[in-house]
């Protein structure tokens, strides 16, 4: 029965699956281009004086271009590795709620940060919570993603000189700490999604 419904969803979408996740990189680039013209940025002074949309805004918007490719492509990448866990509108529910967590975790835990913007915070943490719903079916698997988001996470803390390539391309300096509050906004909304029984758990191979 669940195979049928889902063949008869991809169907009515000409058999493209991530059709909602396009749908979300049509956008990015839409946002890109505003931003060019109207700072949707997050911004301290900004938050502080009542545009508290901008810690929404600011996860969705990039600095240059090759800020928005390699965002893209994370994405991307993001979300053929969690197609195990999420449907494409669990996926993007998830990203939506990481990113929102990630703004206000930003504004509240990292005082020094008085401008931001970028997604690959709200990845790390879509990426925490599949790993999260992951290892409810696939406890190695999960346990395995948990860990080498962690060591990835530690290595650009550890050695700041990982990231300088980076910087020099998407031109701001790769915000590193904002991608470990990425990573406990991830865990709240993992743990969220486990309560509520949104998310199914990855279904085991069979034998």
């Amino acid at each position: 029965m669940l195979k049928g419904k889902i063949i008869n969803s991809h169907s009515r979408f000409g058999g493209f699956r991530f059709w909602a996740t396009a749908l979300l990189i049509v956008a990015f680039v839409a946002l890109y281009i505003c931003h060019s013209y109207v700072d949707l940025s997050y911004r301290r002074d900004l938050v502080d004086s009542g545009q508290w949309w901008r810690l929404f805004s600011g996860q969705f918007v990039h600095n240059n271009n090759s800020h928005l490719f390699s965002n893209m492509a994370a994405l991307l990448l993001c979300r053929v590795l969690l197609s195990i866990v999420y449907g494409e509108r669990d996926f993007i529910l998830s990203l939506l709620s990481c990113a929102f967590m990630t703004g206000v975790l930003i504004h509240f835990l990292l005082p020094s940060y008085e401008y931001y913007l970028g997604v690959s915070a709200a990845l790390y943490g879509v990426l925490i919570a599949g790993a999260l719903a992951m290892w409810r079916g696939r406890p190695y698997a999960g346990a395995s993603l948990f860990v080498l988001i962690i060591a990835k996470l530690s290595l650009d803390y550890l050695v700041p000189d990982s990231v300088d390539g980076v910087s020099e391309r998407i031109g701001v300096p790769v915000a590193v700490e904002a991608h470990f509050v990425g990573v406990f906004a991830g865990v709240l909304v993992g743990v969220g999604e486990a309560a509520l029984g949104l998310i199914r758990p990855a279904a085991l191979p069979p034998k």
